[in-house]
């Protein structure tokens, strides 16, 4: 019987073309030579299915996976952890590159260090791979054992991207069937991490950059506007409200305060009401799913940030716990 891959990577595709080749070469190349690369077609338009096959075709440790309708890629993603059998995780998105040595060093980490996660740079570059600048840093090499989920929610490991990570089976395999009612294709990747780093005791931040973001000008998050970004996350809140509220006050305060937190950053701002009132439906979904699952979060996420001394964090979990409607909340101010 052949051995066990060390780490499984799964990468989506739709539409990647051939572009997908330099990418899917960046894990051929790599200096640990156990990975399992399972490439998820999401029934693409163009020649990537064949791209894929005749990838698979000169190498022995890619896997396919092929829809025959577009899902999108959550979906495509929890396809490629349902095929993955190695007992580590790891992702890449089709026009990213992983250098040479990334899974090399992740594995050694989490081994040497015995951890869940363990997280490293990445560089934003330009599709010729010439580097721009830092995308996500860390000053120095550190493990954490300790508030591990508060750290998290406070994004400081990141804003919750999944291809600058490693993932411990056993902390990512109880999320394997995260469906949503709708189609998440915006901050997708924050709720399966949301889950993963509950369930992580420790994690590992690499100072090393290991990753490449290319920085793609017609992406879907480069041209997404305010209002759109907003009701995208909006939305993802109300899915981490239905998905995580059964783990406990103290778990799902954290969580609203997180995207209380997204939601005040510029990219989220909203200027004119009036540009996100064509999004009435979409919203109406959002509110009722949080409204059957938990109709004070309804209130908490809507309510203005104050600051640590007024005991904002308190006042969350107060309110979670007496379970309060949202007609029955007043916000006092003193």
């Amino acid at each position: 019987m052949a051995a066990l891959p060390k780490i499984s990577v799964i990468v989506p595709v739709f539409n990647a073309g051939n572009k997908l080749v330099p990418s899917i070469e960046s894990l051929l190349k790599q200096t640990l030579n156990d990975l399992e690369i399972i490439i998820v077609n999401d029934a693409s338009t163009d020649n990537s299915g064949v791209v894929i096959d005749q990838l698979a075709q000169a190498n022995n440790n890619i896997v396919p996976v092929h829809f025959t309708e577009n899902k999108g890629v959550h979906e495509a993603r929890l396809a490629g952890l349902k095929k993955s059998i190695a007992p580590w995780i790891g992702f890449l998105d089709a026009d990213d590159f992983a250098r040479p040595n990334m899974f090399a060093v992740l594995h050694a980490t989490a081994i040497d260090k015995d951890v869940d996660i363990v997280i490293c740079g990445s560089d934003r570059v330009t599709e010729q791979r010439n580097v721009m600048a830092p995308k996500l840093q860390f000053k120095s090499s550190e493990e954490v054992d300790k508030d591990v989920f508060r750290r998290f929610c406070q994004f400081e490991f990141g804003t919750g991207m999944l291809w600058n990570k490693l993932f411990k089976r056993s902390v990512i395999e109880p999320w394997f069937d995260m469906h949503f009612p709708w189609r998440q294709n915006i901050n997708e990747d924050l709720l399966l991490n949301i889950g993963c780093f509950y369930r992580a005791k420790s994690v590992y931040l690499c100072k090393e950059i290991l990753h490449e973001y290319v920085l793609n000008e017609s992406s879907v998050t480069s041209v997404t506007t305010n209002a759109k970004a907003y009701l995208n996350t909006y939305r993802a809140a109300a899915l981490a409200v239905s998905l995580f509220s059964e783990l406990g006050d103290e778990v799902l305060s954290k969580v609203i305060d997180m995207y209380r937190t997204q939601l005040s950053w510029i990219d989220y701002q909203i200027v004119d009401v009036r540009s996100i009132l064509s999004y009435e439906e979409e919203f109406k979904e959002a509110v009722d799913l949080i409204n059957r699952v938990r109709p004070a979060a309804l209130a908490l996420l809507a309510a203005r940030q104050r600051p640590p001394v007024i005991g904002t964090r308190l006042a969350l979990k107060l309110l979670i716990q007496k379970g309060l409607s949202v007609a029955g909340f007043r916000a006092t101010q003193r």
